[in-house]
Formats: structure tokens, sequence, C-alpha cells
């Protein structure tokens, strides 16, 4: 079993990066490898409550849940949501200090960054 790390650190809107990041995350489950995902800078908007149609976001609610399913960790620094002044996150993302943050990506065997 290895450990893998998604990092989601881009702005959501307007593209899909963020949605195939979550999707291949689900992706990655099915050889029962330990999945974490990490939302970072402007990707902490991807782990916050939108509307999708006002902003041309496709919902995630499908990918977050079948992640919170498949028991995979999903992590939100907690300096990137002080400095965009966002205070809640969707259902099942944890915020976390940095500290621990660069401590799931060192104890990683593989990280992906999108």
């Amino acid at each position: 079993m290895k450990k893998i790390t998604v990092i989601v650190r881009n702005l959501p809107f307007n593209t899909r990066r963020n949605a195939e990041a979550l999707r291949m995350s689900v992706g990655l489950t099915l050889r029962e490898d330990k999945v974490t995902v990490i939302f970072i800078d402007d990707g902490i908007y991807t782990a916050t409550t939108t509307k999708p149609d006002l902003i041309h976001f496709a919902p995630l609610e499908r990918e977050f849940g079948a992640l919170a399913m498949l028991k995979c960790r999903l992590l939100a620094d907690k300096p990137s949501m002080e400095k965009r002044g966002l205070k809640e996150l969707l259902e099942n993302v944890n915020p976390v200090e940095r500290e621990e943050i660069v401590r799931t990506i060192n104890d990683s065997d593989i990280i992906i960054p999108f």
C-alpha cells in the first residue's frame, strides 16, 4: 500500500482541472492505496460551498461524497483559508495547520500536484 497525496492549489473557476483532480483521487483508491487530498493556496476554494451556476464551476458533491465514503483524508490548509477570509468548508474537509500539510507531503510515497 502506497501513500498518495494529491495537492489541489489552483482556482477551480472556469476550469475542470480541480474536478479532474478529485475524480483521479477517487480512481487512485482502486488499488487500496491510502489517498489524501490537500487543498492549499487558491485550491482552497474547491473545498468551500459555492454557487456553481454563477461561477461556471462543476458541482463536486459526488466526488467529495465518494472520497469521504472511501475514507480518503481531505485536508485544508488553515493559513490559505485565513489569507482568503474563508471560514466554512465542505463536510469531511478538515482544516489543519501548515505543519500537518508538510508532514503529510513528506510521509507520501507519491505526490501529484494539480
